[in-house]
């Protein structure tokens, strides 16, 4: 007969707690550098002709576990780069100009990396 015994040494809940915790630091560190790395890599590949559609670009922190990564602006104001979507997925006229994809892409290889 073999036999193996596992013991946890002191408070088995304060283990878990701490194992938790350990994980979920883990978790939101990923997250944080994933969203950094689509914000970074969106600014990098957007088509730049006046400059307003990269300036537009913003990383949102919501909680530790959501953020957001915004391009353009939902309503046609003046001076506002209303036009983002068409960018990224083009038109009848205009070929599709991919800029958040890729930092989508990116920030997946980011969390696959480190989690």
């Amino acid at each position: 007969m073999v036999k193996i015994e596992i013991i946890i040494q002191g408070d088995p809940h304060k283990a878990i707690d701490s194992s938790i915790e350990i994980m979920r630091k883990r978790v939101i560190d990923a997250l944080t550098e994933a969203a950094i790395e689509a914000y970074v890599t969106a600014k990098q590949f957007v088509p730049i002709r006046t400059g307003k559609l990269y300036r537009s670009i913003k990383l949102e922190k919501k909680t530790p576990f959501e953020h957001v990564v915004v391009a353009g602006h939902p309503t046609k104001e003046r001076g506002k780069p209303y036009y983002a979507p068409f960018v990224e997925y083009g038109t009848r006229r205009m070929a599709p100009r991919p800029y958040m994809k890729i930092g989508a892409e990116r920030a997946i290889e980011v969390i696959k990396k480190n989690l």
